[in-house]
C-alpha cells in the first residue's frame, strides 16, 4: 500500500498538469494508517450514515498520538488480534493514554523504496496513471458542460457559430438535430482536407455529440461505416440518441480513448479528428493508433490547435489550458 501510494505521487508530479497548492507539494505528502477493531452504531443523520461509539471515539482519539514518524501503521491491541500483521513485520509494541482510557499498541514503520525514474514512467504511459485520470476527469468535465449546458459559455466556440467560423457547409448541417449542432466544439474543417468517398470505414477520433461523425456518414453512404470513438459520457448518450433518430445504421458510437482506440487494425479508410489531439499528454501515442487503424494507404484528415513556437513549461502544468 505505502509503496503503491509512492508510486502514485511520482506519477502525479511527473505529469506536473496542475498548478493548485496540492499538486505543488505533492512529493510532501505521507500516509498515516491508524486503526482499531470494535462494535459502532450507524445512524442516519440529514441523509448521511454516521458512525457512533465508544470504539468511534477511540479510533478519532488515536489519531492525536505520540508518534513522530512521517508514515506508519498505528494498531491498537483489538485491531492487531483481528487483523495481525506477520512477525516479521518487526511491529513495536507501546501505549496511548487519553480521557477514555489507555490503549495498548502496535507501531509498524514501513520501508520501501518509490525510486522510479521519472523519464521511464511518462514513456510507460497508461490508462491507470493518476496523473492521465486526473487530466481526463477535469476535460470529461469540461465537454460534459457541452454537452448539458451548451449556452453556458466557454473559452472556445460551439455549436452553429463553430461550424460557421469553420466554414462547414449548410448542406452538411442541415439535417443534423439541434442537440448535436448546439454542442459541437471542432477547432476547425476535417472535410475541409477531402471529401470522404462511397463505401469507405471511417474513424472519427474524439467524437464529441456525433456532428463528424453524422456528416461522414452522409458522404460515405449507406454502403460504408464510422466509428466515432469518445470518452465522455454525455457526448456518447446525445451521439447515440442521435444516430437512433436519424436512423444511421453505419455509424457506431463506441467508448474509449485515443490512445488506444477500440477498433481493429487496419479497418478505417480515412480517420478524422477534430480538435482532440491537443488534448492527449502523449500525442505520439494517439497518432499511432491512428496509423494502426488505417489501412495501407489510408489518410488522416485531422483539425486541431497548433503551436508555432514551443510552449512553455509554465502553460503546460496549468491544468485549466489543456481543458480548455
Amino acid at each position: 500500500m505505502f509503496t503503491a501510494f509512492g508510486r502514485s505521487l511520482i506519477e502525479i508530479g511527473s505529469y506536473s498538469m496542475c498548478r493548485c497548492q496540492a499538486c505543488s507539494n505533492i512529493f510532501e505528502l505521507k500516509l498515516k494508517v491508524v486503526a482499531h477493531s470494535g462494535e459502532g452504531l450507524l445512524n442516519e443523520v440529514g441523509g448521511f450514515s454516521i458512525l457512533s461509539g465508544i470504539d468511534t471515539i477511540t479510533v478519532h482519539r488515536l489519531l492525536k498520538n505520540s508518534v513522530t514518524l512521517d508514515e506508519y501503521v498505528l494498531m491498537t491491541e483489538a485491531a492487531q488480534r483481528d487483523l495481525p500483521f506477520p512477525a516479521q513485520a518487526g511491529m513495536v509494541e507501546g501505549s496511548e493514554t487519553y480521557a477514555i482510557g489507555t490503549f495498548k499498541t502496535f507501531l509498524y514503520r514501513p520501508e520501501y523504496s518509490t525510486e522510479f525514474d521519472e523519464a521511464a514512467i511518462r514513456e510507460s504511459f497508461s490508462d491507470s496513471n493518476v496523473a492521465v485520470k486526473i487530466l481526463r476527469d477535469e476535460i470529461q468535465n469540461e465537454y460534459t458542460d457541452v454537452a448539458c449546458d451548451p449556452s453556458k459559455g466557454f473559452h472556445f466556440n460551439t455549436g452553429r457559430r463553430a461550424s460557421e467560423i469553420n466554414e462547414y457547409a449548410p448542406e452538411w448541417i442541415d439535417f443534423i438535430p439541434s442537440e448535436v449542432l448546439e454542442s459541437f466544439a471542432g477547432m476547425g474543417n476535417p472535410f475541409s482536407l477531402g471529401s470522404l468517398q462511397p463505401g469507405e470505414h471511417v474513424v472519427d477520433v474524439g467524437s464529441g455529440a456525433g456532428l463528424d461523425s453524422l456528416i461522414a456518414a452522409q458522404m460515405v453512404g449507406v454502403d460504408g461505416n464510422v466509428i466515432g470513438v469518445e470518452m465522455t459520457a454525455a457526448m456518447i448518450e446525445k451521439a447515440r440518441a442521435a444516430v437512433d433518430t436519424m436512423g444511421s445504421g453505419q455509424v457506431e458510437c463506441r467508448e474509449g480513448f485515443m490512445e488506444s482506440l477500440p477498433v481493429p487494425n487496419d479497418w478505417a479508410d480515412v480517420v478524422i479528428s477534430n480538435g482532440c489531439l491537443n488534448l492527449a499528454p502523449d500525442k505520439s501515442l494517439v497518432l499511432g493508433e491512428m496509423f494502426r487503424v488505417l489501412r495501407p494507404g489510408g489518410r488522416l484528415q485531422i483539425a486541431d490547435v497548433t503551436a508555432l513556437k514551443p510552449v512553455p513549461s509554465e502553460a503546460k502544468q496549468d491544468i485549466d489550458l489543456w481543458t480548455h
